[in-house]
């Protein structure tokens, strides 16, 4: 059994290579990670994986979880629709110290890592492939946290150990089911519960116009307003934004949208930029307000799971007087403080209702 000692600051692709080459031979490998050490295996090696079960002395109806180099690869050939508080968690955790179980595109439950350890990292992304990588210990007892402690239990019964220097956290990563409504942590670990249930309660909302200059930035700061003076602990409850289907990233607001809310709401967003609309973004959002029809049809043509989320800001003017919300922009400051009204009016409404 050999170990390759490779610094996380200074990583020798020329070792990595030799450890993505074991791997690829359907060896069983100790890699470091953020949280303990691990033993890892190619998942389409069934002759691998049979020897990691016995290794470990695992029961074979105890899965194990998978683990990839890439938030990316996790989506493109594992999850499909996640719930949307499961993507903010992924935004805050990953890569990081969370398992996450939820159903695959075929309907198979498993849980799904994305280490943080650079070492670790660079060597699934290498691999091209997601590996097992159970903690590095007999079932039922104390994980390894050093490259000694592996090879103490396991020795020549493993082909290659990776020593990356001790894990960071030396503690197993929080495991998180998300079949269970709303979740369930089936380990606890680095990643508090009451961690993970601060991004449950915090609500995302998202306004969407065209350009993310007028309408919809107006809609955001005008709700955020309402509700930090209407609902106690707004902080830990909403998360309010933005965004535009055809934005030009890092445009600032409209000059007469900065006007308008700094005269009739004293509220200044000269440091606003726009930001373009992104699947993740909508994925992640619980509520999502258009200011026109065909910005929800655009929506929901690209993200049909999105349906039950996606409102026109209309339903929420007065019964007779509901409308598209209209693009001012380049148009006179009048047309802009019509606008403002029609928001607010219906901002008020939706403040009630969220």
């Amino acid at each position: 059994m050999k170990t390759l000692v490779i610094d996380p600051k200074n990583i020798n692709q020329s070792l990595v290579e030799q450890a993505v080459t074991k791997l690829s031979e359907g060896g069983i490998v100790s890699l470091p990670t953020e949280t303990v050490y691990g033993l890892a295996c190619r998942v389409d090696n069934q002759a691998a994986v049979n020897r990691l079960y016995e290794l470990k002395a695992r029961p074979k109806d105890k899965p194990f979880s998978l683990a990839l180099g890439s938030v990316d690869e996790v989506f493109k050939s594992y999850f499909d629709v996640l719930p949307p508080f499961a993507y903010r968690l992924i935004e805050k955790f990953w890569p990081g110290p969370l398992t996450l179980v939820y159903y695959t595109r075929d309907d198979k439950k498993i849980g799904i890592r994305v280490p943080a350890q650079e070492i670790t990292q660079r060597i699934l992304q290498d691999l091209g492939l997601a590996v097992f990588l159970p903690s590095a210990n007999l079932s039922g007892q104390k994980e390894a946290v050093t490259a000694k402690e592996v090879e103490d239990t396991f020795g020549s019964k493993i082909d290659l150990i990776v020593d990356g220097g001790p894990a960071d956290l030396s503690t197993a990563s929080t495991v998180l089911d998300l079949t269970q409504k709303p979740f369930k942590v089936l380990r606890d670990g680095s990643i508090s519960e009451e961690d993970i249930a601060k991004v449950f309660i915090r609500k995302r909302i998202l306004f969407v116009c065209t350009g993310n200059s007028c309408r919809s930035p107006m809609a955001q700061y005008l709700l955020e307003k309402y509700l930090r003076e209407t609902k106690l602990y707004f902080e830990d409850r909403y998360e309010i934004i933005s965004r535009g289907i055809s934005a030009p990233e890092g445009l600032a607001a409209s000059g007469a949208v900065v006007d308008i809310l700094k005269s009739k709401e004293g509220v200044d967003i000269r440091d606003f930029s726009a930001r373009r609309l992104t699947r993740q973004i909508v994925f992640s959002s619980d509520l999502i307000f258009t200011m026109e029809d065909r910005q929800a049809d655009y929506i929901l043509n690209s993200i049909p799971s999105a349906s039950g989320r996606v409102f026109n800001l209309k339903k929420f003017l007065s019964p007779g007087s509901e409308q598209d919300i209209p693009d001012p922009i380049s148009q006179p400051m009048p047309v802009y403080e019509k606008v403002y009204s029609l928001i607010k009016e219906a901002i008020l409404e939706l403040r009630d209702w969220v």
